[in-house]
């Protein structure tokens, strides 16, 4: 069936191609293709298209996956080319039909299949957020139990030293991820049951929660005890790997012990699905002892904060402070707005509400307005994610253009916090690194068919580094007058803001020459 072949290499190639260029947290996708790649050649997968087991579901499977590459192409849907690859997998699983004891079980290329899907509805960036917001929440435990005086604002932890914003490092989406596809791979080399594996991905999640938990810890206790900059630089990431390492590991010692319980009782014989000859049911050998030691390496981590509460220097390095290259100045007037004192207000009123970095005061005609610049973030960055985090509800949003723009790079928002009763009005702008606005993309159902229809081929790809400007007014009752006026200053604090990266942009580019 050349044709199968070719629309599934077609519509593999479409998702992949997605996923390199929206979806940075599925960039591991090289592992499961590999494992594909490597069972179905194995276990000759291919050969049994000539002469299919199940002719009826072979050819109903093919068809599924034919017309939906179809509407793939036509809707320029890259997540339905990744499910009518799913489907491919599947008519191949289906054209093999039943396996023998040392080959990988029917499921396993539609399985691993579904990690070639680009996430669709940017489910992917909300579940990095709610990993972000519960990884800050759930290391409060572990920094008490170190003693560290910190306090968790939505996604950033501040202690006395440092503000560590966890949305940029230590979500451990990605960690997450990779740890449920290899449970997943485990699971197909190793032939076990359905059971088994739904275990085993909800055991590596877990796995990878805690350990993501123990990382932010072991960052904030290591600036807090011996003044090690870890949250940044080669240090950061030989942290991040160590942990990644620990990670797997311990995955694959949770498959054998899940494998032991299911399959073992003590001084039985069982015939295990996945062996072809009995075994002894307490029997370890080399591999299972090593399980347990890579288990009792997992137990070390757990209590590796109430270790490092231990020891403590008696004072602490001193915080290095931001280099002037990193700040943004705002001028003393904007727009008949006047700034409140020569530096920064305190972070007090805008971090309460989830947002980083930089903050000033403007008051004009008995009015306040704080303006917020947050930076760097990598990608495009959703603002609206740190507030709900917080307890912030929206209203009423309303994307628009400031004069002279074409497209919609403002983002209006009316919002509230019942818990505490506030209000408050937001606008939102995101500028790229060159000082360039960003589009707000519409998230109308209509208009984002039309996006992909009309504008996805020649859609550019997404920014590296975004800067994003908030002016945000606690007066939510404010008139028509009021309204023109904070729309006015952030015209004008968006323009100073794109002049100062502009400017950035060249020096750099000239000290690159």
């Amino acid at each position: 069936m050349w044709l199968l072949s070719a629309a599934s290499i077609v519509c593999l190639s479409f998702a992949l191609q997605e996923i390199w260029v929206r979806h940075p947290a599925s960039h591991f996708f090289p592992l499961p293709m590999v494992a594909w790649i490597w069972l179905a050649r194995r276990d000759g997968v291919f050969r049994a298209v000539s002469s299919p087991q199940n002719t009826s579901a072979f050819k109903w499977l093919t068809a599924s996956h034919l017309l939906l590459a179809l509407a793939a192409f036509v809707l320029v849907s890259p997540f339905l080319a990744g499910v009518a690859f799913v489907l491919a997998s599947t008519a191949l699983a289906a054209a093999k039909g039943r396996t023998s004891l040392n080959e990988a079980p029917a499921w396993s290329l539609p399985v691993l299949s579904l990690f070639f899907i680009p996430t669709p509805l940017m489910l992917d960036q909300h579940l990095h957020q709610v990993l972000a917001g519960q990884a800050a929440r759930l290391s409060q435990v572990w920094l008490d139990a170190m003693n560290v005086l910190h306090a968790v604002q939505g996604t950033i932890v501040a202690t006395a030293q440092k503000r560590f914003f966890v949305d940029d490092a230590c979500s451990g989406t990605n960690t997450l991820l990779v740890a449920v596809c290899m449970a997943v791979i485990l699971s197909c080399f190793n032939r076990r049951s359905f059971l088994h594996v739904g275990t085993l991905m909800l055991s590596a999640a877990l796995i990878s929660v805690t350990s993501n938990v123990l990382r932010i810890c072991v960052v904030i206790g290591g600036l807090h005890y011996w003044g090690m900059e870890l949250d940044q630089g080669a240090a950061h990431e030989a942290v991040g790997l160590v942990f990644f390492i620990v990670d797997l590991l311990m995955v694959w010692s949770a498959d054998h012990g899940i494998h032991f319980i299911l399959n073992s009782a003590p001084g039985r014989f069982v015939q295990s699905r996945e062996q072809p000859r009995q075994i002894p049911a307490a029997s370890m050998g080399p591999l299972g002892g090593f399980s347990v030691a890579v288990a009792v390496v997992g137990a070390g981590l757990l209590l590796g904060p109430e270790i490092l509460a231990l020891t403590r220097p008696a004072q602490t390095a001193p915080t290095p402070a931001i280099s002037e290259n990193d700040e943004f100045q705002m001028p003393h007037t904007l727009a008949g707005w006047v700034r409140e004192g020569d530096k920064p207000v305190e972070n007090a009123m805008i971090g309460k509400l989830g947002v980083r970095n930089q903050v000033w005061l403007y008051r004009k005609d008995g009015r306040e307005a704080y303006v917020a610049v947050n930076f760097p973030f990598l990608g495009f960055h959703d603002t609206r994610l740190c507030y709900t985090g917080q307890g912030w509800q929206f209203q009423r949003q309303v994307d628009g253009a400031l004069p002279g723009d074409k497209q919609n790079t403002v983002r209006f928002l009316e919002m509230n916090q019942p818990t505490e009763m506030a209000r408050a009005n937001l606008w939102l702008s995101v500028l790229d690194q060159n000082g360039i606005p960003q589009t707000f993309h519409s998230e109308k159902p209509a208009n984002r068919i039309a996006d992909r229809l009309i504008s996805r081929w020649t859609a550019p790809k997404p920014v590296s580094n975004t800067y994003v400007l908030q002016v945000m007014s606690l007066d939510a009752e404010a008139d028509d007058h009021g309204q023109d006026a904070l729309t006015e200053l952030l015209s004008d604090a968006r323009k100073i803001l794109a002049q100062t990266l502009v400017n950035q942009s060249t020096l750099a580019g000239k000290e690159s020459e």
